[in-house]
């Protein structure tokens, strides 16, 4: 089946492809962000301890920047 593919074929299936494969990637990555900062939206009951060891897994998961992490972390100490 393939061989009947002229070379130009090719490179548009492979060029298809790799735009899809990209496309799943950007749109994993926005989820990923969208959810880590959706999780730093404080509670109306949540305690800052709990809520800065929360803060401290997304750091260490890449989830947040340390820039990040610093900010909301200064937040958090303000309300102990």
């Amino acid at each position: 089946m393939l061989n009947n593919l002229a070379g130009w074929h090719v490179v548009i299936i492979l060029g298809v492809v790799l735009a899809l494969v990209v496309f799943v990637i950007v749109v994993v990555a926005v989820a990923l962000r969208l959810a880590a900062r959706s999780s730093l939206t404080p509670t109306p009951n949540a305690d800052p301890v709990s809520q800065l060891q929360g803060l401290g897994r997304l750091r260490d998961q890449g989830l947040i920047s340390e820039a990040e992490y610093e900010a909301k972390r200064q937040d958090l100490l303000k309300r102990i």
